[in-house]
């Protein structure tokens, strides 16, 4: 591999918008470590990559099992000395799983969305501030945002998900803090919204694609040093708080 070549790890990649992530950022020339729970599942996700030329490799990632994430920085640390891209893609949203308490959902997003982004994010700081350009991408809502939340005619202003917007706002702070305490260390957090898209996650409802979503993703992944920091965004440009 080139010494040259960035390396970027993308959690929850397997499926979905971190998927469209990982194929969208080894097109660009990226070597992707593609983070998945169940490392076949993974396997089967960087096959169709790797067959169109492109580098990618399935590693396993659990970002609620302190170990899993402890061993994946190892492997990363021994195997390249770096990471120049880190997004943070794992997410859940159970608001509407029956069968759990609003207690029990809430502390149970709140272990992948947020403490799991964290324990991800801590995890892998050294290997960032080892890199010329270290970025960090942090996957939010819209529903996070408590100035399109408080305006009526927002065209998401119907959708109730209370435990998810709320473990999602907490992202958004913790962009802010790390952006600030990263800063003298090089590395860029930003904050984005992929956009209401068609997954798994939501029953391929809406007609954007996975491909779609990843746009802003790659781009605040791919940022120059005089990009922003500590920014919360959609493809269409800046979100409100």
């Amino acid at each position: 591999m080139e010494e040259s070549k960035k390396i970027a790890l993308v959690s929850g990649a397997n499926r979905g918008i971190g998927e469209a992530v990982a194929r969208a950022l080894a097109a660009q020339g990226v070597h992707v470590l593609m983070g998945c729970r169940d490392l076949e599942k993974g396997r089967a996700a960087t096959a169709p990559l790797v067959a169109a030329g492109l580098e990618a490799a399935a590693v396993q990632l659990d970002v609620t099992d302190a170990s899993s994430v402890a061993a994946l920085a190892e492997e990363i640390r021994a195997r390249f000395g770096r990471l120049d891209i880190l997004v943070n893609n794992a997410g859940v949203g159970l608001d509407f799983v029956p069968g759990l308490t609003p207690v029990e959902k809430m502390e149970q997003t709140l272990a992948i969305n947020v403490t799991g982004g964290l324990r991800l994010t801590e995890a892998m700081v050294p290997l960032l501030a080892a890199a010329p350009h270290p970025r960090i991408v942090n996957v939010s809502s819209e529903l996070a945002s408590f100035g399109l939340r408080h305006d009526p005619d927002w065209e998401h202003a119907d959708k109730i998900l209370p435990t998810y917007a709320a473990t999602k706002a907490a992202v958004n702070a913790l962009t802010v803090s790390h952006a600030a305490a990263l800063a003298e260390q090089g590395i860029k957090v930003n904050a984005i919204c992929p956009g209401f898209t068609a997954t798994e996650a939501t029953g391929f409802v809406p007609d954007r694609t996975p491909d779609e979503a990843a746009v802003i993703v790659v781009q605040m992944a791919l940022i120059g040093d005089d990009g922003p920091t500590g920014t919360f965004s959609n493809d269409a440009g800046p979100l409100p708080w």
